[in-house]
């Protein structure tokens, strides 16, 4: 039974115990913002502070589908969205803060379901990108988006931020802190949603696209995930980029033709194809 009603409206920060990185993340979150309990999940305490709600899972992240519809059953409320607090880990090891989008364009190696994508959230996830690398421009860190990747499976609109590549960043308490920070100042982005195609993992032209100019990113699909991909994994990409009205491509990363036959697919959906130019820039970076 809960203490304090859980708010009507929730926007639900997933800590879990076993993730190094998540924890730090969750303890540098109640350090700098006051938190309120408000009930219990599975055992665990619920805190709230304004529209956030910060809860913990006992298990890894990817292991955990359907938590959307556990805490409506538990809390009363269903989340409208959730970002999960969690390490991050390459082969490269790079020192990276990472933001992306959740679900699985073709098979379903970590999380999730195969070639089924979670409800992006490209205002908030966008927003997120643009502050975090405010927030981490001291520290030596690469800020970016990743493409469309892992589970688990929910329905409600979801993204992941991560800290990592190695254990030594997920230790990192000032990487911990600028996510926090992002987050408790988080508003979302007002700028049309758009579908991303082509690149690399790291989606670095959609990353830096992000924070110049006035589009917000939903599903980012890279161009290894393309090879092969049917035309209906493109219409689960755009169904899961709620609101979207536009898709960019990186070009430079795929062939002629096929640039061709994406952008006559996306087109054919309704979705207006962009370049740099046609996006206005932030106002933010027109002033400087």
């Amino acid at each position: 039974m809960r203490e304090e009603p859980v708010p009507r409206t929730m926007r639900v920060l997933v800590a879990s115990a076993p993730d190094p990185a998540s924890v730090n993340q969750r303890a540098a979150l109640c350090a700098l913002a006051t938190w309120e309990e408000a009930g219990r999940f599975e055992g665990s305490p619920v805190l709230a502070h304004g529209r956030w709600t910060l809860l913990t899972i006992r298990e890894l992240h990817l292991e955990r589908d359907h938590l959307d519809r556990d805490i409506e059953a538990t809390l009363g409320t269903r989340p409208e969205l959730l970002v999960y607090l969690s390490k991050h880990r390459s082969e490269s090891r790079t020192p990276s803060l990472t933001v992306h989008p959740i679900g699985n364009p073709k098979a379903a190696e970590f999380g999730g379901k195969p070639g089924t994508f979670v409800p992006a959230s490209p205002a908030w996830m966008t927003a997120a990108l643009r502050r975090l690398r405010i927030e981490a421009q001291e520290l030596p860190y690469e800020v970016t988006f990743e493409a469309t990747h892992h589970g688990p499976y929910l329905e409600t609109p979801t993204f992941f931020i991560e800290q990592g590549s190695t254990e030594r960043e997920w230790e990192d308490l000032e990487a911990s802190k600028a996510i926090a920070r992002t987050l408790l100042d988080l508003r979302p982005a007002e700028a049309p949603a758009a579908l991303g195609l082509g690149g690399g993992h790291y989606v670095p032209r959609h990353s830096d696209l992000a924070v110049a100019r006035r589009i917000a990113f939903g599903h980012m699909l890279p161009s290894h995930s393309l090879e092969g991909l049917p035309p209906d994994r493109i219409d689960a990409a755009i169904s899961g980029t709620p609101g979207a009205s536009l898709a960019y491509l990186h070009r430079k990363s795929l062939g002629k033709p096929e640039a061709r036959e994406l952008e006559a697919l996306v087109s054919a959906r309704g979705l207006r194809v962009v370049r740099e130019a046609d996006l206005p820039p932030l106002e933010e970076n027109k002033a400087s």
